[in-house]
């Protein structure tokens, strides 16, 4: 019996890999007649009903919310922690050289409007590094629940030693007429932690995750030196290959290191127009002899944004449990995206001008304020804000109540 199951669980996951493309090409319709029907249906309930205060507060606070999302499109980041999982199950075709990524449902998640306790998710899946000529793959919408049901299958073409050297990135999106869709969580799997050899099917559920950054690069050099009798010294040299985050100059790179436990944190001073910056800069931390094995050294390279909202160019984390305070340390570390790992979870801060945003977006949004948004919207109108302290600026247009891209 067990085996006829797995055999009918395979042909049922290779049948539905038949149809992927398919489904995908309907995909990218979806968006463009989200307006269209929008506007049909909010037609067709005024002409029935009557203009409802409910759907005029929903629609209004969309617009309010895409006004500040142009300001800062990170603003809804932060909005509440992500919170989720995600099942996906696995198996590889060894004979069509494929693997198939059925993705199953989500759970909990956190729904990032205003006002509505309901997400419209949909789960977008990118395979890095990139499958040549692979299209992006999403699931379809699936409008006002925080616990969608996909059993959608998608396939990639790679040949098992291929397949060891990919990672999939999953994320989980929240739909959006106005503006960019709302992030609700990821999480990146390492193909090469199964065995699809020994067991053809992997199904699990994976907690959802903030962003990870797989852009980062560079290497950052430090050394690290303990003088008794309780004098913890920490140089930073450099660093190497930085990405640049900006197509029209180089980074502006500076460097903040921490020690948890001290209440210290240190930066250096910034450097202009570079990926390849040089400190040499030395900060001391007191840490007695006998704590050296609980502690650990965090630096977080930072590129200074004129205009607000530093972009992080990644982190490293030294852990002094096997440090020997009697040799000094000096190498170069490798930078990554450190912030789903435990240590910087609950270090990690948003940008204090983003930070700012989100406050007042609530604090609008509390007060329904200005009063001019919270009305019934007829004609074509362009609704614009400001903000001089951050230097931003955005605007949307609305249509019939309709706001529109």
């Amino acid at each position: 019996m067990g085996k006829n199951q797995s055999k009918y669980e395979d042909d049922h996951l290779m049948e539905e890999g038949k149809q992927v493309q398919k489904v995908q090409n309907i995909n990218k319709i979806h968006g463009l007649a989200r307006l269209i029907s929008a506007k049909r249906d909010h037609q067709q309930i005024v002409a029935a009903q009557g203009w409802s205060k409910q759907d005029e507060d929903m629609r209004n606070m969309q617009i309010l919310k895409g006004l500040f999302k142009k300001l800062d499109p990170t603003v809804m980041k932060a909005v509440g922690d992500v919170r989720g999982e995600i099942q996906i199950s696995f198996k590889y075709d060894f004979k069509r050289h494929l693997l198939l990524v059925k993705v199953i449902k989500c759970r909990e998640l956190r729904s990032k409007d205003l006002r509505s306790k309901m997400s419209d998710p949909y789960v977008k899946l990118e395979m890095t590094p990139d499958v040549e000529d692979a299209e992006e793959k999403r699931t379809r919408v699936y409008p006002q629940t925080n616990n969608p049901k996909f059993d959608e299958i998608f396939a990639y073409p790679l040949t098992e030693t291929e397949l060891i050297n990919r990672k999939l990135v999953v994320k989980v999106m929240d739909s959006d007429l106005l503006g960019r869709d709302d992030f609700l969580g990821e999480v990146i799997i390492d193909m090469n932690t199964f065995n699809f050899r020994d067991s053809p099917i992997h199904t699990a559920w994976y907690n959802l995750n903030m962003e990870t950054d797989l852009d980062v690069t560079g290497d950052l050099e430090v050394s690290v030196e303990f003088q008794h009798p309780s004098s913890l010294l920490v140089t930073i040299h450099g660093a190497h290959g930085l990405s640049a985050r900006d197509d029209v100059s180089l980074a502006d790179p500076f460097v903040k290191v921490t020690v948890p436990g001290t209440k210290l944190m240190f930066q250096t001073k910034e450097l202009k127009n570079t990926v390849d910056p040089v400190w040499n800069e030395t900060f001391e931390f007191e840490v007695a002899l006998e704590e050296l094995p609980q502690r650990y050294i965090i630096f977080h390279v930072i590129d200074k944004s004129t205009f607000g909202g530093n972009d992080s160019l990644g982190q490293v984390i030294i852990e002094l449990m096997t440090f020997n305070p009697d040799h000094s340390l000096h190498d170069f570390f490798r930078l990554a995206d450190l912030r789903n790992t435990e240590r910087l979870k609950s270090k990690w801060a948003q940008h204090a001008t983003a930070e700012e945003f989100r406050e007042s977006l609530v604090a609008h949004a509390s007060s329904r304020h200005p009063t001019f948004l919270f009305q019934e919207h007829t004609g074509k109108k362009i609704v614009s804000v400001s903000c001089r302290k951050a230097g931003a600026q955005g605007k949307v247009r609305i249509i019939d109540g309709i706001p529109v891209k």
